[in-house]
């Protein structure tokens, strides 16, 4: 019996070292697939201000118009399109408990997704529905729908087309008026094709994508899907206190007076203003 119980137990140590020398192994190829997985250059980047962010809110679509943030929050019988201002009250307290300037509820059907600015219309995603919302800016009344094929993830504008992520590799470009494609790229860093494309933001001719799970955000040329540059924020979602691993970099909202991007997460509790070198 003591013999059988020490062949268990070196057999049993024998094990757990080959495990552990396993993780180890298995760390240190994904550190280098993650380090060498895209060939564009990666930027720097520096924070120049913060400011807290409502945990309660799932970021999906987030955009700055003025002096005001928009953004819609997902999950199904939860969804929601809210704006508040920029600009937030001194004390720790206010901060917390101030309300929404506007907040309209996304009927319980529909997971809210990306969401776009578009001539006084806010154009919201949904995720399986296959349905795109209008709201009016001022108001946030709804005013229509629009059908599409295929999932709803991040929605963004040039100014003219309202251009659509799915979660593949392919950017779609569509028609505000009735949300008909006019155009489809795939983006792809040197030879690789690069898949869950999710958050978008348009900024003076350039498209920039996060993707899901990933602390990534790509600059991509609109006209060829070639991705130019991307930037590591993995550094700013270390400063947050997380719960849960479906709280992801998922917030990319480009603020002209600034001249700057504010980054956020689903369920952060802050945002970051971030200027790009």
């Amino acid at each position: 019996m003591i013999a059988t119980k020490s062949l268990y137990s070196t057999l049993l140590c024998t094990s757990q070292r080959l495990i552990t020398n396993l993780l180890v192994v298995g760390s240190l190829i994904t550190n280098l697939w993650a380090s060498n997985a895209f060939a564009a250059d990666e930027l720097s980047y520096e924070v120049i201000a913060e400011r807290t962010h409502k945990p309660v809110l799932f970021t999906q679509g987030f955009l700055v118009d003025g002096k005001q943030f928009y953004e819609t929050s997902g999950l199904y019988n939860q969804s929601l399109l809210v704006t508040y201002p920029i600009t937030e009250p001194d004390s720790t307290w206010a901060k917390i408990s101030a309300p929404f300037t506007k907040k309209q509820t996304i009927p319980s059907q529909y997971f809210a997704e990306g969401l776009a600015l578009l001539d006084n219309k806010l154009y919201v995603l949904t995720w399986m529905e296959k349905t795109l919302l209008v709201y009016d800016k001022a108001t946030l009344n709804y005013e229509k729908s629009m059908s599409y094929n295929g999932e709803g993830w991040g929605l963004t504008t040039d100014g003219k087309a309202l251009i659509r992520s799915d979660g593949s590799s392919r950017i779609y470009y569509h028609q505000p008026t009735d949300f008909s494609i006019t155009k489809t790229l795939t983006v792809t860093d040197g030879e690789q094709e690069i898949s869950q494309l999710n958050e978008l933001e348009y900024v003076n001719g350039v498209l920039w994508a996060n993707i899901w799970h990933d602390d990534r955000i790509l600059k991509i040329d609109p006209n060829t899907g070639k991705v130019l540059a991307q930037l590591n924020l993995a550094a700013l979602r270390a400063q947050v206190k997380l719960d849960n691993s479906e709280q992801v970099l998922n917030g990319i909202a480009w603020d002209p007076t600034r001249n700057a991007f504010w980054i956020t997460g689903k369920q952060w509790p802050k945002m970051f203003l971030i200027k790009i070198h």
